[in-house]
């Protein structure tokens, strides 16, 4: 699974509302909320972009890998 840790790394810049992380990223408030509570399902290279961009960051610190789980006794793949 992968996870937006957009919060986490805005945060680390002192941005701690997702008002004004969407405003110097000029994005729309809907869409940066939902990256900031993990609630996406995708997220556009333009969104990606212009966040890299006012977080001054890589997409990769943007994006986390979280493996799942699976049942126990079962390989996965």
């Amino acid at each position: 699974m992968i996870k937006f840790r957009v919060h986490k790394v805005a945060a680390d810049r002192d941005i701690t509302k997702i008002g004004v992380m969407a405003e110097r990223a000029g994005l729309n408030f809907k869409t940066v909320s939902g990256l900031w509570n993990n609630n996406a399902l995708r997220i556009d290279l333009a969104t990606l972009n212009a966040l890299c961009e006012a977080l001054h960051c890589t997409p990769g610190d943007l994006l986390e890998y979280v493996p799942e789980a699976s049942p126990k006794g079962k390989k996965r793949g």
